[in-house]
C-alpha cells in the first residue's frame, strides 16, 4: 500500500515539466503552414511580373526598351488595372520613352482641383504594389486642355499640382523618393485636337511613364 502525498508536495515529473514546448512547437507549425497558403495563392502574379521586371536590363542612355519588354509590361499593368474602379479611366501604352500610363484628370480630381478622389487613391495604392518590384524611374507629368482657367493662373500651374501631387502621394506609400520627378506642360502637348469635349477630357490628364533603367 503506497503513501499518501500531497499534491502540492509531489514533485513535477522531469519528462512532462517541459510539455507546453510541444504544444507551443505545433501552434507554430500550423500558423506557418497558414501563412505559406496565403502566399501561395499570390506567388504566381508576383513571380509572374517580377519575370516581367526582368526583361527591363539596365540599357545605355537615350535607349528605348527592348519592344518585347514593353508589350509584356503593358500587358500585365492593364490586367491590374482593368476590373478597378477607374479602369476605364486608365490606358496604359508602349512608346519609345517606356511604358505610359494615362489617368484621367477628370476621374482623379474633382474641376480646378489638384487633391486626389478616394478612387484615385485607391487605383495609385494598388498600382503601386507593381511599382516596388521595379528599379526602373518613374516620371509623372501632367496635362490640361485649353479650356480657361479660374482658380489657377494658367494650365501650367494646374497640371504642375497635380503631377506633384501624385508623386507625393506614391511617395508616401512607399516608392522611393529619388526615383520619382513630375514635370508640368499644361495644354502644351495634347494628345488630340481641343475641337471637342471629348477631346478635351482625353487631352486633361496625368501621364506616369516608366522609364529605362540607364547604366
Amino acid at each position: 500500500m503506497g503513501i499518501p502525498i500531497d499534491e502540492e508536495d509531489c514533485p513535477v515529473c522531469e519528462e512532462f515539466k517541459d510539455g507546453w514546448i510541444f504544444t507551443y512547437g505545433d501552434l507554430v507549425t500550423l500558423l506557418l503552414c497558414f501563412f505559406i497558403l496565403l502566399f501561395s495563392m499570390c506567388k504566381y502574379e508576383i513571380e509572374k511580373f517580377k519575370s516581367v521586371a526582368e526583361s527591363f536590363k539596365p540599357l545605355p542612355a537615350g535607349t528605348p526598351f527592348m519592344e518585347e519588354g514593353n508589350d509584356s509590361m503593358v500587358e500585365q499593368i492593364s490586367k491590374n488595372v482593368e476590373n478597378t474602379e477607374l479602369g476605364d479611366s486608365t490606358n496604359v501604352t508602349a512608346e519609345a520613352r517606356g511604358v505610359v500610363v494615362s489617368f484621367s484628370a477628370q476621374a482623379f480630381f474633382e474641376p480646378e482641383s489638384s487633391e486626389l478622389t478616394a478612387d484615385a487613391r485607391k487605383e495609385l495604392q494598388r498600382f503601386a504594389q507593381l511599382l516596388f518590384l521595379l528599379p526602373n524611374p518613374i516620371q509623372i507629368e501632367g496635362h490640361t486642355d485649353n479650356t480657361p482657367l479660374t482658380k489657377w493662373s494658367s494650365g501650367w500651374e494646374l497640371s504642375g499640382a497635380r503631377a506633384a501631387r501624385v508623386a507625393r502621394f506614391l511617395i508616401e506609400t512607399g516608392l522611393e523618393a529619388d526615383k520619382v520627378t513630375a514635370k508640368a506642360f499644361g495644354a502644351n502637348r495634347p494628345r488630340f485636337r481641343n475641337d471637342s469635349e471629348i477631346q478635351r477630357v482625353l487631352n486633361n490628364r496625368v501621364e506616369l511613364i516608366i522609364l529605362p533603367v540607364e547604366e
